[in-house]
């Protein structure tokens, strides 16, 4: 779902199959994430002991060209390429398949919701103000998290969970701030 106001600013809303994906990988693997964003919740994947350490690198960098996907990507280091793609392979097909169903349940929760929170929050922001808000983009990847918040997952992406989503005060509530930096 898009937002496009006839200011500068836009901003879209998805549960994005290449997102769930590699973070559903991040979960088979047991990578702890170095930005915090919480183990999904549904995957029905088993907490593991953390990989090594380099294979923790190789995910977070590719994690980066996954969320920052008009930024180029990372190749994984050539040492790392065949522990690291064997260990993608063993899960590939289950996250892939996972984030497909993952982001048609999405879809269909978006498509149910009728509220405009985010424009909401920003033109709230724009009458602080005074003014219009600075151009910006915003992408929001609303995920099923085992814990409810939202964390920033890129330059200008923010990962929120479906539970907050779904309440549009708790959701106003957690994009203030980010509408305030970004505005």
């Amino acid at each position: 779902m898009s937002f496009i106001p006839p200011h500068a600013w836009a901003a879209s809303e998805d549960a994005s199959v290449p997102v769930l994906t590699v973070l559903y990988l991040r979960d088979a693997l047991g990578i702890v994430d170095p930005g915090g964003l919480p183990r999904l919740e549904g995957t029905g994947l088993p907490e593991v002991d953390p990989p090594d350490v380099r294979i923790g690198w190789a995910w977070a960098r590719w994690w980066i060209s996954t969320v920052e996907a008009d930024r180029p990507g990372f190749a994984v280091l050539p040492e790392l390429d065949g522990a690291f793609g064997a260990l993608i392979g063993r899960h590939l097909d289950s996250a892939r398949a996972w984030a497909q169903v993952a982001h048609q349940v999405a879809g269909e929760r978006a498509a149910a919701r009728h509220d405009l929170t985010l424009g909401d929050v920003v033109r709230e922001r724009e009458a602080e103000l005074g003014r219009h808000a600075h151009p910006f983009r915003l992408r929001v990847e609303v995920l099923p998290l085992a814990e409810p918040g939202l964390w920033w997952i890129g330059e200008s992406a923010i990962a929120v969970d479906e539970s907050v989503r779904a309440e549009p005060v708790l959701y106003a509530d957690a994009l203030r701030p980010v509408i305030e930096q970004l505005a």
